[in-house]
């Protein structure tokens, strides 16, 4: 299943605008310069980025008009054509209602595998992006921007992981 560009770059651009409107929406600290809509800002500022590339993109190939929103391949059934999108819905949500349980560190690498191999089917380089994805975003939220990330079963080792 395959959307248009110009949807796609479209959807993505306005995704974009409402994480930056929702962001500038949240209350701002007194004492810091940044708060907590700066990160959904920077998010949502690349939404738009992206957006505005895949349209260019679009326009710079010169395909002319659309003739199709969508197109499904012949030898692909709808159902067959949602699934993708049925695992990533699934995906995050196994991430949500297991990540205060199992902590950060255990449920963002078992969710980033899962995904990286559904769509890759590299399971080596997949384990490895994981883990080492995992560490990277936690280092960069919990340290850089003193995120409190859940610990959940590594609780005990908090003080150990901390680097």
């Amino acid at each position: 299943m395959k959307f248009d560009d110009s949807i796609n770059g479209l959807l993505i651009i306005c995704l974009g605008g409402a994480v930056i409107f929702l962001a500038q929406q949240l209350p701002t600290l007194q004492f810091i310069d940044y708060g907590p809509g700066f990160m959904p800002t920077l998010i949502g500022i690349l939404l738009v980025i992206c957006g505005l590339s895949v349209l260019a993109k679009r326009i710079a190939l010169n395909e002319g008009k659309v003739s199709t929103w969508l197109r499904i391949d012949s030898d692909q059934s709808l159902s067959r054509a949602l699934l993708p999108i049925g695992f990533v819905i699934i995906a995050i949500l196994f991430y949500i209602f297991t990540v205060n349980v199992l902590g950060f560190l255990i449920t963002m690498p078992v969710t980033l595998f899962s995904l990286l191999f559904y769509f890759n089917r590299r399971p080596g380089r997949d384990i490895a992006i994981a883990v080492i994805g995992s560490v990277a975003f936690h280092s960069f939220f919990y340290q850089l921007m003193s995120v409190q990330l859940p610990w959940g079963l590594l609780t005990p080792f908090a003080g150990v992981l901390t680097w």
